[in-house]
């Protein structure tokens, strides 16, 4: 029974390190950038602008307030702990990881369709910051969601094969201690919302 469990725990703990947003959001830029673009080069160009703006300024800061944190603790930290346990810290990665890339991408032009994807990713982002200082929702599902819904409003019916998935991450989470049912669907529902509202204003649901 033990080694089932152990088992079980393992597959969940892959399923939850293969859809990690941060993973995701590749995929989901560089299909959306396809979408908007008439040639490989153009596909390539909005792809590394979206996803370079996206993540060297989080993983910069991140290495940045991990080494400062060693160096005054004197002792090796767990990145995962040290900004779980500081809400101002997760706030500002959440700000940094969407708010630069969508202001690039507006500066320069890009496609309405992946200005918009990054705009969903970076309110999600912010917003399950902010909850999660009173309440733990689901940072996984809520940013899963708000990467793969904004596929159904540009990609139509065949991107529902994604359900799966929603579904795979919510149990794996689960399976793993990290979140209640309740979490999750908070998390689910604050992705969807705010994916519908971006939307909606960029008039993107048709």
């Amino acid at each position: 029974m033990d080694k089932e469990q152990d088992r079980l725990r393992q597959l969940a703990q892959l399923a939850s390190t293969a859809l990690h947003p941060y993973v995701v959001f590749s995929l989901v830029i560089a299909l959306v950038s396809y979408e908007g673009s008439s040639s490989i080069l153009v596909w390539a160009k909005w792809t590394a602008v979206a996803l370079l703006s996206a993540y060297v300024l989080p993983m910069s800061y991140m290495q940045t307030r991990m080494a400062i944190a060693a160096r005054t603790s004197g002792a090796q930290i767990s990145l995962r702990s040290f900004f779980r346990e500081k809400p101002n810290e997760m706030l500002s990665l959440a700000c940094l990881f969407g708010i630069p890339s969508a202001l690039v991408l507006h500066l320069l032009h890009a496609p309405l369709n992946i200005t918009a994807t990054v705009i969903v990713v970076s309110i999600t982002s912010v917003l399950i910051a902010l909850v999660n200082r009173v309440y733990r929702a689901s940072f996984h599902l809520a940013l899963f969601t708000s990467m793969t819904v904004p596929l159904v409003f540009i990609f139509g019916l065949p991107s529902l094969v994604l359900v799966p998935f929603f579904l795979l991450l919510g149990f794996s989470r689960y399976i793993l201690g990290e979140h209640t049912p309740k979490q999750l669907v908070t998390g689910f529902f604050i992705g969807l919302l705010v994916s519908f509202g971006t939307f909606g204003l960029f008039g993107l649901l048709s």
